[in-house]
């Protein structure tokens, strides 16, 4: 996921900021493109998402906050650094409630930008990551579901199997048919070997649990009037 291309915007009305900042963001695996006008900005992430944008608050044609909407719009996901030199409260929070990832008043140093792009770049990757295990986990999914189907055709075509037609059947027939719970002596040993034997049906499926109760209680009265 990491190898894949970045694709970053940098709008700002200084075209020598904007070459700056793309020199200090260009790497490997990142593209940049630089504008310095915030109409052209919103036509640009209009036509093609952007993974990150680095745009000026204060801009020709629309601000930088229109900017950040309509690169939410193509991209949902995307990463926005605001920067400013006219910075307050008010206008920070505004960018917040936006969906601003981070805010940097005018004049920053570049040290201070290179680590907020880096964390962009790392959310990028996070949330790339997060989709691509969501997708492996539908289609897990998606074929867990494709196999019980067939599964379940197969069964209805197959009929029930021995083990359902014993559950069915299990009460429909006598206790002594079971090969236990009777015979020439009831002692403590069969006793305790016929009460595994229950218990091994119902941990197989074959015995509901009130079914083993009750089951159980015969047993112990055997017991009782054997004593």
């Amino acid at each position: 996921m990491e190898g894949q291309s970045i694709r970053s915007l940098i709008v700002d009305d200084d075209k020598a900021i904007g070459e700056v900042l793309k020199e200090l963001v260009s790497g490997e695996h990142t593209s940049v493109d630089v504008l310095t006008d915030g109409f052209e900005a919103v036509q640009f992430v209009k036509k093609q998402p952007v993974d990150i944008v680095i745009t000026d608050l204060m801009l020709p044609g629309v601000g930088g906050l229109e900017v950040l909407r309509q690169a939410k719009v193509t991209n949902p996901h995307v990463v926005v650094i605001i920067i400013t030199g006219h910075a307050s409260l008010e206008t920070a929070m505004e960018a917040v409630r936006e969906g601003a990832y981070d805010y940097i008043k005018k004049p920053f140093k570049l040290e201070e930008m290179g680590i907020a792009f880096n964390n962009a770049v790392e959310r990028v990757h996070l949330v790339r990551e997060n989709k691509r295990l969501l997708g492996a986990l539908k289609t897990a999914n998606d074929q867990l579901g494709i196999v019980k189907k067939e599964k379940n055709k197969s069964r209805q075509e197959e009929g029930p199997s021995p083990r359902k037609i014993g559950h069915l059947n299990f009460f429909s027939s006598n206790l002594p048919s079971l090969g236990f719970l009777e015979g020439p002596e009831i002692d403590e040993r069969n006793f305790v070997k016929d009460l595994q034997s229950l218990s091994g049906l119902r941990k197989e499926g074959l015995l509901t649990e009130g079914e083993f109760k009750a089951l159980k209680a015969h047993l112990m009265k055997a017991m009782a009037t054997h004593e």
